[in-house]
């Protein structure tokens, strides 16, 4: 429970579905992806003031650790972009926030290459934007995640140029519906 204040810094948004998944601790993996789950136990213990590093915790850390990075490997293997890059963006943050900046740059790249690889983006290419609901909210935050920690390293970091993000930026500042305002053109190809 110490995580969920928390999940908006870590840039995580759930439905209100996945939401009272996380919640129960629900590692079915049928409403939300139990690496997630597992993640979010991991980072009550790193920085909750109430878990002692006695061995058995240090265990427990442990393992749920490597449950939640054995289900990103098996996430990186499928299609499900939106979950993966959701699970890529709440790791990239977590090493980032706990000063792994290498490891979280990793997170990051990862996280542009599978944008790129999935056709993820803000905006359709062409045609009218889709209807505003929990499951494209949920996206689009991830998407803004990720912009946003690729221009942290660059700027904070010394990290590369956020060139694999300069396209989704401009997207999200000229296309999104932003105030019922839409500045948009569609391209071919």
């Amino acid at each position: 429970m110490w995580v969920l204040p928390r999940l908006v810094k870590l840039g995580v948004l759930f439905t209100r579905k996945k939401m009272e998944a996380f919640i129960r601790g629900d590692q079915s993996g049928t409403v939300l992806d139990r690496g997630i789950v597992s993640g979010a136990h991991v980072l009550g213990m790193l920085f909750s003031p109430d878990v002692k590093h006695t061995p058995t915790m240090v265990r427990f850390y442990a393992r749920r650790t490597q449950k939640a990075l054995e289900c990103l490997a098996e996430l990186l293997k499928g299609k499900d972009y939106r979950t993966t890059l959701q699970s890529l963006m709440m790791t990239a943050s977590v090493y980032l926030l706990i000063h792994m900046t290498q490891t979280g740059q990793l997170y990051v790249q990862k996280s542009c290459d599978l944008i790129e690889a999935g056709g993820l983006r803000f905006v359709p290419t062409c045609g009218r934007p889709p209807e505003f609901s929990e499951e494209l909210h949920e996206t689009l935050v991830a998407l803004s995640q990720t912009i946003y920690w690729a221009n942290y390293l660059y700027l904070m970091r010394g990290g590369p140029e956020p060139r694999a993000t300069a396209n989704l930026e401009r997207e999200f500042r000229y296309e999104l519906q932003v105030g019922g305002i839409t500045i948009s053109s569609c391209t071919s190809g």
